[in-house]
């Protein structure tokens, strides 16, 4: 059937629900034998999906397989070595007056979940959720990013193929497809994406109380403190930021330098861009490319809001952006307001820590706050100024790639978390059975009501309840 046919979109999640409710809660062998089919898919496809993520954003396959692969597969291993143990019911008694309760808890299935992935890591971001979607027991359907075609529809031909359409199943297409999934009666709504969209998938999923998951974005603050610069912290922040040509939603966004150690800071950029990429970084195969044209004229633009202190150099035709640093850019220009997402660094000197942190330049609710130092003092100051889910302290990038840390955002950039327990838990809701063993029926509980034993109602509550 056509999948731009309404009907057969209407009905995905109806047909997967159905199916849920009829065969029952799956075991948790299932549920792992259907991870493990998951991760089959990636081994037997790697190279399909190496040339699938080079044509969509030029990836160099040392950056596809670490930020792509080998996440993923780390984490359906992950997630199928602990799940037994969140999978497992827990019991509590607890006795009350006139009675013993025992109150029995378990995870359970939202029902038909709807995946919305993103372009910039188009089969990490989309398959991620799924990982902990299936791993609760859920039945997925998931639309790939239109702007990276090339990944979407090798995610269809394999997923569908090996998976039943009422278990996992792939939809590609635009926006308009995507609207009207959002519209659709899906039991839980994961998007990641931009915060303007993701306000109206909301919106869509509020008409129907749908519940929804937004991975969305920010202008993660990167601050050097004066005691931070080293070559290796520098280093560090080049690559982060310029990984996938600066359009990863944890890069570090803007830089934020001590004036101490601003000149040498900068210098250091250039060499470390110089040294990542070489004088010619359009002919570097360790270099991506922007997504899509749209994409690459706000890139430019925001670009042009500053000095070019390095690179500066972009080819429409190849959507290639070179790794551009910009400084001496006037306060409330939109670089500094809006999230750049692609490979130019603004760098802003500072003169005082608690001057910036109360400047309003820093976003607090950013998805996540770098910062470089040796001062212990200035590292908790800046903890305690953000409010951002993760703070992360002389690294960028490499806790968004462990399963033991719970990844999502705050405010504007997102609610919800998931990656290794914490999607399990997003994607499953507690069901709770209660029972009540009485020794003694108390029948000062009914009515009609006294004063009298409303006084002793008081005294002995917290025994009652």
């Amino acid at each position: 059937m056509p999948e731009d046919d309404r009907a057969f979109l209407e009905a995905l999640p109806v047909k997967q629900r159905e199916d849920l409710f009829s065969s029952g809660l799956s075991s948790k062998e299932a549920r792992i034998k259907l991870l493990h089919q998951l991760k089959s898919v990636l081994l037997e496809n790697e190279g399909a999906f190496m040339e699938a993520l080079h044509s969509d954003l030029g990836k160099p396959a040392f950056e596809a397989f670490s930020s792509e692969f080998a996440v993923l597969l780390n984490e359906i291993d992950f997630v199928c070595k602990h799940l037994g143990k969140w999978s497992r019911p827990t019991t509590s008694h607890h006795l009350k007056m006139g009675y013993v309760e025992r109150v029995n808890r378990k995870r359970h299935p939202y029902g038909s979940v709807l995946i919305i992935g993103s372009w910039n890591y188009p089969l990490q971001l989309t398959l991620m959720p799924a990982i902990g979607a299936i791993a609760a027991g859920n039945r997925c359907v998931i639309k790939p990013s239109e702007h990276a075609p090339a990944t979407a529809q090798l995610l269809k031909e394999v997923i569908n193929h090996t998976f039943s359409i009422e278990q996992l199943h792939v939809v590609t297409g635009d926006a308009q497809t995507a609207s009207f999934l959002t519209s659709s009666s899906f039991d839980l709504i994961f998007f990641t994406g931009s915060g303007q969209t993701g306000k109206i998938v909301a919106e869509q999923a509020a008409k129907q109380l749908t519940p929804v998951i937004l991975e969305l974005g920010g202008k993660n603050p990167c601050v050097i403190g004066e005691t931070g610069f080293s070559k290796a912290a520098i280093r560090e922040i080049v690559w982060g930021k310029f990984l996938n040509a600066g359009q990863t939603c944890i890069a570090p966004d803007t830089l934020f330098v001590h004036q101490s150690i601003y000149e040498k800071t900068l210098t250091e950029l250039s060499a470390s861009i110089l040294a990542f990429y070489g004088d010619r970084p359009q002919e570097s195969k360790d270099y991506g490319r922007i997504c899509h044209e749209a994409h690459f004229q706000k890139v430019v633009g925001l670009m042009g809001q500053g000095k070019v202190q390095h690179g500066g150099t972009y080819d429409r035709s190849h959507l290639f952006i070179a790794p551009s640093v910009v400084t001496d850019i006037e306060q409330g220009s939109p670089i500094l307001q809006e999230e750049i997402f692609g490979p130019v660094l603004p760098v802003i000197p500072f003169r005082d820590f608690d001057t910036l942190l109360s400047s309003l330049m820093i976003q607090r609710d950013a998805l996540t706050g770098y910062i470089f130092s040796k001062d212990r003092d200035e590292i908790l100051l800046f903890k305690e100024h953000m409010h951002s889910p993760t703070i992360s302290v002389n690294q960028v990038i490499h806790h968004a790639a462990s399963p033991y840390i719970a990844f999502g955002g705050k405010g504007r950039s997102g609610y919800g978390a998931y990656h290794g327990k914490a999607g399990f838990l997003a994607f499953s809701y507690e069901k709770t059975d209660f029972r009540a063993y009485h020794y003694l029926h108390l029948q000062q509980k009914y009515p009609p009501y006294s004063d009298q034993n409303l006084k002793v109602l008081k005294k002995i509550r917290k025994w009652l309840f």
